[in-house]
This record gives structure tokens, C-alpha cells and sequence, in this order.
């Protein structure tokens, strides 16, 4: 995880209180298991689609959905899991007096919080195939190395949205499973076990 970069805080007075009642060490042991608890539960909401809130991830536009990657079709299916880079980059790393979530994934931060890139014009190469029977060139782009026909097109500058879709964070169910862990990460300090 880079240490610059968009810092999300969560201060929630039931769980900071649950951990002052520890003593160092074994706030320590509860800070780790938050945070593999944490990554867990992020992963999941890539999984489900949807915020911490419980509300689900503004679907894909038709323009990006009919991309293609390698053979087929984008499709709807997947946000933010295409190749699964951000998804399994989620980490922790945590201490008896701090816990960190994250990534350091560069589009990350435009992942969660959403805004607009601008696309400068410019000149580009594209690959298509061309039938010399018919005379006629396939529309759809294919890679340099399947082409047999090249052109250089204009490309206009443009602005591309990019809506949020929030996956770091803490649910009311995240909430609950940290009190749990903190009272349990108590008992066995305690002698007491599960």
C-alpha cells in the first residue's frame, strides 16, 4: 500500500472502544485479524457487486460491456474482475495501534470514488482484415499480428466517466464481526477461549 494517496477513516466508537479495553499485545492479535477479516470482506463485495452499504455497483455501459477481450464479448458480468488485479491486491497491514486497508493499485482510487478522465486527441494505428475477393474490410479491430491492413485514424479528445463503485469500507454486518473478533481476541487474554 502506498503511504500517499486517498485515505479513507473509519473512527466507530463501539469497536475503538471495544480495543482500548486490550492491552497492547493483544490489541495487536486483533488488529491482524480485523484486517485479514477486512480484505475478506471487500473481496466479497467484488464478489456481490455491491458497496459496503449494501447497495449495487452502477452496472457497466453498453460501450464497455461490448469490448472485447481476447475471443469474446466483455459482457456485463465481472465489474471490476476482468483480470481480478485490483481484487486480489487488497491488503492489510496493521499494529497494536493502527490498521491500514488497501491497495496500491494505481486506478484504484477513481474505482472507489468515481470522477472523469479527459482523452487528449490524438493519432492512433488500427488493425482490421481485409478480404481481397470481395474487396471488403471487416469493421471489427483485430490485433497487429492478425491484420492484414493497417490506418491511422484521428481520435477526437474526449471525457470518459468512471462511476463509483465503492468496495473499501465497513458494513453494519462488518461492524458486528469486529465486536466479535475484539471480544473474542478478550476472552482468550482472559484465559477464557471461544
Amino acid at each position: 500500500m502506498a503511504a500517499a494517496g486517498i485515505r479513507i477513516t473509519v473512527d466507530d466508537a463501539a469497536v475503538m472502544g471495544a480495543l482500548s479495553r486490550l492491552e497492547t499485545r493483544e490489541r495487536g492479535d486483533a488488529m491482524n485479524a480485523i484486517g485479514a477479516y477486512l480484505v475478506t470482506a471487500t473481496q466479497q463485495r467484488f464478489e456481490r457487486e455491491q458497496g459496503p452499504d449494501g447497495k449495487p455497483w452502477q452496472r457497466l455501459s453498453p460501450r464497455t460491456a461490448n469490448k472485447r477481450i481476447g475471443r469474446s464479448r466483455r459482457g456485463y458480468e465481472h465489474i471490476l474482475r476482468v483480470k481480478s488485479r485490483l481484487y486480489s491486491s487488497i491488503t492489510y497491514r496493521a499494529d497494536a495501534a493502527s490498521l491500514a486497508v488497501g491497495t496500491n493499485v494505481k486506478y484504484a482510487a477513481i474505482q472507489q470514488l468515481g470522477g472523469t478522465m479527459e482523452q487528449s486527441a490524438r493519432r492512433q494505428t488500427i488493425y482490421q482484415r481485409y478480404d481481397p475477393k470481395s474487396g471488403e474490410i471487416d469493421q471489427r479491430f483485430v490485433k497487429r499480428s492478425r491484420s492484414n491492413f493497417a490506418r491511422e485514424v484521428d481520435v477526437k479528445a474526449h471525457t470518459i466517466t468512471i462511476p463509483a463503485r465503492p468496495y473499501l469500507g465497513i458494513s453494519d454486518e462488518d461492524r458486528a464481526e469486529l465486536l466479535e473478533i475484539i471480544a473474542d481476541t478478550e476472552r482468550r487474554a482472559l484465559g477464557g477461549g471461544r
